[in-house]
């Protein structure tokens, strides 16, 4: 079944007759009957049936349906898309993100990317740092945004700017009377922290391992803005990218942690051809913003608190 020969057949099942789907095409009745006989043809099996004088589909014909509804769908899509991009018009923009990627930096950027560009829609998944990878890869994203870097063949890979780990906890708590936080810092208080399998993990045993202080977590978790929402809830402190404090959380202080841990800002694209005019314009945006963060970075500054509705109290010297 060609194209043409699945719009006619589409259009007689969703009409319910010769007539009406011939009407919807702007062709004759006997063109229409005379493809769906061709159709029958060359499937092998009859789509309709007549019954007292009138023509039913058969369940064959029932079967084929929904998948016919669905390329009939995605044929439409395609020829708005193209329509678009001929008009120079509206576009899509499909964003694959890991972590604070996807719930600070992405959507930062795009408030001003659609302020000055309010026809073109975004589409925005989250997905751990090798989905990116993977969904970057097989075509299913003009670009991806990670924090943990992932080399996969056919991907273009690039530094757009750079996070640093930090360590939360709630505005009244003993930790942010410090300038930094180092691991033996850590020892006597309930750590949330990300798995000794993860990119984070990792990174972080190995400065606890540097510092000659075993990194014991209490509660386990795969991202950091899971991980401050359960600071939030007094379950203890956590160590988290920077951006996390960029994602609109309340009742949070935090302080670098030292040693520094630098986590590049990682931008995936398809290897085999350059990003879209939208997506370039949306990538310029994320730049922007990382620019403007790095000018006033909240973690990299002493006594810098993400937004709370608690006063922070006055610095003491530590002990």
């Amino acid at each position: 079944m060609n194209a043409r020969q699945l719009e006619i057949f589409h259009a007689v099942m969703k009409s319910g007759t010769i007539t009406g789907a011939a009407s919807f095409l702007g062709i004759s009745q006997p063109a229409v009957s005379k493809a769906m006989r061709a159709i029958e043809r060359s499937l092998g099996f009859r789509l309709l049936r007549p019954v007292k004088g009138r023509l039913y589909p058969t369940p064959e014909a029932q079967r084929l349906l929904p998948d016919a509804d669905r390329i009939m769908g995605e044929l439409s899509a395609f020829e708005r898309l193209t329509g678009e991009v001929k008009t120079g018009g509206a576009g899509l923009v499909r964003v694959v993100a890991s972590s604070a990627s996807a719930t600070a930096l992405l959507p930062a950027a795009a408030a001003s990317f659609q302020k000055a560009n309010p026809a073109v829609r975004l589409s925005s998944h989250l997905l751990p740092a090798r989905g990116v990878a993977e969904a970057v890869a097989a075509g299913e994203a003009d670009f991806g945004l990670t924090l943990s870097p992932v080399q996969l063949p056919g991907l273009t890979v690039r530094t757009l700017g750079a996070a640093r780990m930090v360590c939360i906890a709630p505005t009244d708590h003993p930790l942010l009377d410090r300038e930094t936080v180092s691991p033996r810092d850590l020892a006597s208080h309930p750590l949330i922290s990300f798995g000794r399998e993860t990119h984070f993990g990792q990174l972080l045993d190995q400065a606890f391992e540097r510092a000659g202080v075993r990194r014991e977590t209490r509660l386990q978790v795969t991202m950091s803005i899971v991980a401050a929402c359960y600071v939030q809830r007094g379950l203890g402190v956590a160590l988290v990218d920077s951006f996390t404090l960029k994602s609109g959380l309340t009742g949070l202080g935090c302080r670098p942690f030292e040693p520094a841990i630098v986590l590049p800002v990682t931008l995936m694209s398809p290897g085999d051809h350059l990003l879209s005019r939208h997506a370039a314009n949306l990538v310029s945006s994320i730049e922007k913003i990382l620019q403007a963060w790095t000018r006033s970075p909240v973690a990299d500054r002493p006594g810098g608190v993400a937004a709370t509705t608690t006063p922070r109290r006055p610095l003491r010297k530590a002990k």
